[in-house]
């Protein structure tokens, strides 16, 4: 584990994930928020009033008190959509701000950004963790090692393909990136494709290697390029002009 974070560390100098995802909260100052892997609820406190949050986790590792209204759900993410609303729990408002930082499988995060779609604001930003896989060991489907990203970044050249409406950048943040969405249309949340899912499931750690600079689109880790996508500028004028992400050897 100590050498999996030295070397995240050593990848992406600057801010962490948490300061990135500190920075969205005070540029968006979201109504509302929801979490899905809370763990030991560092992110999850980041929320403050008077936004109200939703957290989920079937075995949080801290369960309070939080900075701000808050909810906590001991649950899978799958048996949160499938038995509540989260605009009810809400108070009627649809989410602003979301992070998603649970099971860190490819499908399963497809899963959930379907379910969470139908919820979002018209402005609102998906957050997702652990889109720049440190290497093929920890970015296996099959957990290994205790550091451990999963195949989520195969959730970008899907929703590169499957949907093309969608923009995103992805902050070059440790320990292993942070990917912002925005464009999210309720009227749009429609279960994707089996096949379709199942083709990018069984993409092995080469095709990231091959296709990242495809897909990524990084974006520096500073504040004003966070802001810059949180304020709806257009991603092509907060691109990454210097990516470190492809500069070291493999």
């Amino acid at each position: 584990m100590a050498l999996h974070d030295a070397d995240a560390a050593a990848r992406f100098p600057g801010p962490d994930s948490y300061q990135v995802l500190g920075w969205i909260h005070e540029a968006l100052k979201p109504e509302t928020y929801l979490e899905v892997g809370v763990l030991g609820g560092c992110s999850l406190r980041l929320a403050q009033p008077p936004t109200v949050a939703l957290g989920i986790d079937p075995a949080p590792l801290d369960d309070g008190p939080w900075s701000t209204d808050t909810q906590l759900f001991r649950l899978t993410s799958t048996e949160f959509f499938t038995q509540h609303d989260p605009r009810r729990l809400l108070g009627g408002k649809p989410v602003a701000f979301a992070f998603i930082d649970g099971r860190h499988l490819f499908d399963q995060v497809i899963e959930d950004l379907f379910h969470l779609e139908r919820h979002m604001a018209p402005h609102g930003i998906v957050a997702l963790h652990d889109t720049i896989p440190l290497d093929r060991e920890t970015s296996a489907r099959r957990r290994t090692t205790e550091f451990y990203t999963g195949d989520v970044w195969k959730t970008l050249p899907f929703l590169r393909q499957e949907r093309p409406d969608l923009e995103f950048v992805t902050v070059e943040t440790a320990p292993t990136g942070l990917t912002l969405i925005r464009g999210w249309d309720p009227n749009r949340s429609v279960a994707p494709p089996s096949d379709r899912v199942a083709e990018f499931a069984a993409l092995d750690f080469d095709y990231f290697e091959r296709h990242s600079p495809e897909f990524l689109e990084p974006v520096p880790n500073d504040r004003a390029a966070v802001e810059a996508f949180c304020q709806n500028t257009p991603v092509q004028s907060i691109r990454s002009s210097g990516s470190v992400i492809f500069s070291r050897s493999r």
